[in-house]
């Protein structure tokens, strides 16, 4: 989910790096490290096929995901997690991951769309924190490294196109959830302030698991606190007349410009300017930021600076 991410043409670097003076390699091993870490666009083709739910067709996964619940409620606070705590509780919540490895794909195609949507969402930050917990605390581990923040999930080789997990009858990387699953199936944008990829500039992480019964509530809570967070979601600047966004709007602007946001906003091909802010608009709560934007379409956006540090309590 989710610094200054390029697209995935520019993967090609990687191939280049071998013929490129040494001098040169570290730099351009860094660039093309990034790009393979956290472009939006950079998935696999298709999800890899993995074994089948180890308790098949007869298995009832329970829709409260009551287990990560309980570790979500005991361990987040405000979005801040307490990754040794989680640590402490090992047993309850790989009982978790287990379940949901448990769940094969003749078993989900029998669900509903929210019971798949609320499935993939914990799936995914049950298994973010699951490769954190596995080598935390996090550290640098190497040259590459240094560039980035010593306890940042961008230290974990891999994180997002390599480590793969259980679920739904697949072996699936974090990006294949995201892009391949997710975005590609579900159309929904809001997944990306639900999914969280524990820095501290992603949505904050809730203390409770994502419930199909209740779901649309919960992503339009997240969308609005997200979108309401100066520090990492919205921003209005009124000496300089800007309005700062998160880069996630940048990133996924694609999936934005598909969706207004809610039901009163006025239909996308008839808001001049900017489209993400036709996305952003319904859910400011900021009179200022609503008046800015309501006077001038064509406001002057930039993208707020995007801080990877781990979203761990201190």
């Amino acid at each position: 989910m989710h610094s200054g991410c390029s697209s995935a043409n520019d993967n090609a670097n990687m191939k280049k790096i071998a013929n490129i003076p040494q001098s040169v390699a570290i730099i351009a091993g860094f660039f093309s490290f990034l790009i393979s870490a956290c472009s939006p666009l950079n998935s696999p083709s298709s999800p890899a096929a993995g074994m089948p739910g180890k308790m098949g067709k007869s298995y009832e996964f329970d829709h409260s995901h009551t287990e990560f619940n309980l570790i979500l409620k005991k361990n987040v606070t405000n979005g801040w997690v307490d990754y040794r705590g989680i640590l402490a509780e090992s047993d309850l919540f790989y009982r978790y991951t287990t379940s949901l490895g448990a769940v094969n794909a003749e078993t989900l195609a029998t669900w509903s769309r929210d019971q798949k949507l609320a499935y993939w969402i914990n799936a995914y930050n049950a298994f973010t924190i699951q490769a954190i917990i596995e080598r935390y605390p996090i550290r640098s581990r190497s040259l590459i490294g240094l560039f980035f923040p010593q306890n940042s999930i961008l230290q974990i080789s891999g994180i997002w196109d390599r480590l793969k997990f259980n679920a739904g009858g697949q072996s699936l990387t974090l990006g294949q959830i995201e892009h391949e699953i997710l975005r590609k199936l579900f159309d929904e944008p809001r997944i990306h302030f639900a999914i969280v990829c524990a820095s501290r500039s992603c949505p904050a992480l809730r203390s409770e698991a994502y419930r199909f019964d209740i779901l649309e509530f919960q992503l339009h809570e997240q969308t609005v606190e997200f979108i309401n967070d100066p520090a990492r979601g919205v921003r209005w600047d009124s000496a300089k007349q800007r309005l700062y966004i998160s880069k996630i709007f940048k990133w996924f602007k694609e999936d934005f410009k598909q969706k207004t946001g809610v039901s009163e906003t006025p239909n996308q091909a008839e808001v001049p300017g900017n489209p993400l802010l036709a996305f952003i608009r319904p859910y400011i709560r900021d009179k200022a930021i609503i008046d800015a934007m309501d006077a001038n379409w064509n406001v002057r956006v930039s993208y707020l600076p995007y801080d990877w540090r781990l979203n761990e309590q201190t």
